[in-house]
């Protein structure tokens, strides 16, 4: 009797991260080959590609929708598999291929050939999706929604994005020399806090940048969303924080306050750019809600 062979979508981004994304397909495609599966392979040429892809391929009788990228690469996929009729019937392969890969780190399968084998296993868990509304836009996120000082450190490594992983700690420091406050209305669930803040930052996962542990709490699939805050804060208290958030230490450290809720909005003075999954894109005011359990990740 023929036994019935394991079929898969793998989007490939070349350009992400630290550019080696058809090296780790040819790197992956032993395990994958050794598991007799049949890979229908697609190469993104533009921003938005993964998206498109992700939200028009013919999925009808595939295992599972697999990305090779970086964090940003499986933002545009998440978003666009939300589009689909039943975005929850395909579950989500993720590969590393970039330079934070924050959603393999907290998956521990930060390798591409680890990755690879769980994705031939078939085991798969429950991933939360995080609903991001902007003044009529919507976005879905599995990582981070960022507002303040993150969105500036962003936006200066990846002004420095040559460098590799170190431009994140290196943005970091510099920012965090010069942080601003800025007043905004934050709503927690039912708290409404109104006062001046350094940065916000919603988690679906652990890890943000490059092995930064800012949310130690936060799982994909327990239907909440983790919000780290900060106020008030000086240039000594910032640099302790940056240097405890790798192991999650910081959330000990005065001024850091710590959150699990299922929605909360951000309504600041004035509009501010936003950080989604790594990518700066959108702007405030922004309304946030937890969908528990839309998608399934390989895991």
């Amino acid at each position: 009797m023929e036994i019935s062979r394991k079929r898969f979508a793998v989007v490939v981004n070349p350009r992400g991260g630290t550019r080696r994304g058809l090296e780790v397909l040819e790197q992956v495609k032993p395990v994958l080959g050794a598991a007799e599966a049949e890979l229908d392979v697609r190469v993104t040429t533009h921003a938005g590609h993964a998206a498109e892809l992700a939200s028009t391929m013919n999925l009808h009788g595939c295992d599972g929708f697999c990305v090779i990228g970086g964090d940003g690469t499986i933002h545009e996929a998440v978003g666009g598999l939300m589009e689909r009729e039943a975005p929850g019937t395909i579950p989500l392969g993720i590969i590393p291929g970039g330079t934070g890969n924050s959603v393999c780190e907290h998956l521990q399968c930060s390798h591409p050939i680890e990755a690879a084998r769980r994705i031939v296993a078939g085991t798969t868990q429950p991933l939360d999706v995080v609903r991001v509304t902007m003044d009529g836009d919507v976005a879905h996120c599995v990582n981070i929604i960022g507002w303040g000082a993150v969105v500036d450190i962003n936006r200066t490594a990846e002004r420095l994005r040559w460098l590799g992983p170190p431009r994140y700690a290196l943005a970091a420091v510099a920012h965090i020399l010069r942080a601003k406050r800025r007043r905004s209305r934050v709503v927690l669930d039912d708290q409404i806090l109104d006062d001046d803040f350094l940065f916000a930052v919603a988690c679906n996962t652990k890890f943000t940048g490059k092995g930064m542990q800012l949310a130690p709490k936060a799982e994909i699939s327990d239907g909440k969303i983790d919000v780290v805050l900060v106020r008030h804060a000086t240039r000594l208290q910032m640099l302790k924080l940056f240097h405890r958030v790798f192991d999650g230490s910081h959330l000990s450290l005065p001024g850091v306050e710590y959150h699990q809720v299922r929605s909360f909005s951000i309504e600041p003075v004035g509009i501010d750019g936003l950080n989604l999954d790594g990518e700066l894109k959108g702007t405030t005011p922004v309304s946030v809600e937890m969908m528990p359990a839309a998608l399934q990740v390989f895991a």
